[in-house]
């Protein structure tokens, strides 16, 4: 029982390196191939004795290194590339409210009508928020705080009652205010560096556990680092805003 074990792990494990070498190729084609790879296994291990540890090395050797398997299909695998149009939604969804809110709508559609996003995605890019940074923006020109007052006079010659009422961001403790206006810097930022990631490294599953995407371009790496540097730069920003309002 336990040479079987063994001789099971060996295998996992060369199937194991097999798909982590396939991650530049074809999603489907991978499993596809992979299958291939463990029914050709199966046919010759049946030949062997059990516990057959050095003839089992050697049918793995004689099929082929993980390495090699993944080039050779490689070269019949026509590389996938990233759309322009996705590689340029994330940054529209961040950036193209400050185009008269028409960059955005386009980020929209770029991020509505491609199949890189699932829906949870795109309802989260449609809705944190509308406009993306240009929210943002507005929080930095408009008021802290806005006063409202109110008066009633009493009969005869008793002193009006004025109410005054303080309503805004101003009101609030400093630290909140902080909070609250990192929330509104970071959500959109956030959002379009999910956007980002999923463009650059696709979702986790089964084959693809560490979600690395077909194809991974050196662009796609250092737009999400571009991101967060703007992420920090703004958060810094706000934090000196916010404490010379005080």
């Amino acid at each position: 029982m336990g040479e079987n074990t063994t001789s099971d792990q060996i295998v996992e494990e060369y199937l194991s390196d097999l798909r982590a070498a396939l991650r530049s190729v074809n999603t489907s084609s991978g499993h596809e191939f992979v299958f291939e790879i463990e029914q050709h296994i199966a046919e010759g291990r049946a030949t062997l004795e059990a516990g057959d540890e050095v003839g089992l090395r050697n049918l793995l050797e004689r099929i082929g290194s993980p390495t090699s398997l993944a080039n050779e299909l490689q070269e019949t695998e026509p590389a996938r590339s990233v759309r322009a149009m996705d590689r340029a939604t994330p940054w529209l969804i961040m950036f193209g409210g400050f185009a008269f809110g028409f960059g955005w709508i386009v980020g929209l559609y770029g991020l509505w009508s491609s199949r890189t996003w699932r829906i949870w995605d795109k309802l989260l890019g449609t809705f944190i928020w509308p406009g993306g940074l240009l929210g943002s923006f507005y929080l930095f020109v408009t008021p802290m705080s806005v006063t409202a007052c109110s008066g009633s006079g009493g009969p005869g010659p008793a002193p009006a009652t004025i109410t005054c009422v303080r309503h805004g961001l101003g009101v609030l403790p400093g630290g909140l205010q902080f909070l609250v206006g990192f929330v509104v810097v970071a959500a959109p930022i956030l959002t379009s560096l999910r956007l980002a990631s999923v463009l650059v490294h696709g979702y986790a599953d089964s084959s693809n556990p560490l979600a690395i995407r077909v194809l991974r371009t050196s662009r796609s790496r250092k737009n999400v680092r571009a991101a967060w540097i703007i992420a920090a730069l703004m958060t810094l920003v706000f934090f000196i805003f916010v404490q010379s309002r005080h």
